[in-house]
């Protein structure tokens, strides 16, 4: 299992997306990743600390909070199947993005 908590968040995609390749190319058979991040939801239209955040990120670093969809394609592409998107009420995160690889 990796887990990427409020990590994917400070890197541009094209990081993001090596990182996940990575990822895909060291776990097992069986094993996931999750991404645990305050999520911008799939319209880019909020919730208002994702995009409160997103805007921090892209004036600090070279990132900025991303969607479910965006985290999923990249899963996808990296190889790993079975993505799912689970939402809770944290702090400092509002959701995860998990994936399996085959």
């Amino acid at each position: 299992m990796h887990l990427l908590s409020r990590i994917p968040h400070d890197w541009d995609e094209a990081k993001n997306r090596a990182l996940l390749r990575r990822s895909f190319e060291a776990l097992p058979s069986g094993g996931a990743v999750i991404i645990s991040e305050l999520l911008v939801n799939d319209e880019k239209t909020g919730p208002a600390p994702a995009a409160l955040m997103s805007l921090n990120m892209l004036i600090e670093t070279e990132g900025r909070n991303y969607t479910p969809a965006e985290y999923s394609a990249w899963l996808e592409e990296a190889g790993f199947r079975h993505i799912e998107t689970v939402w809770f009420d944290a702090p400092a995160a509002n959701g995860a993005v998990i994936g399996s690889k085959p």
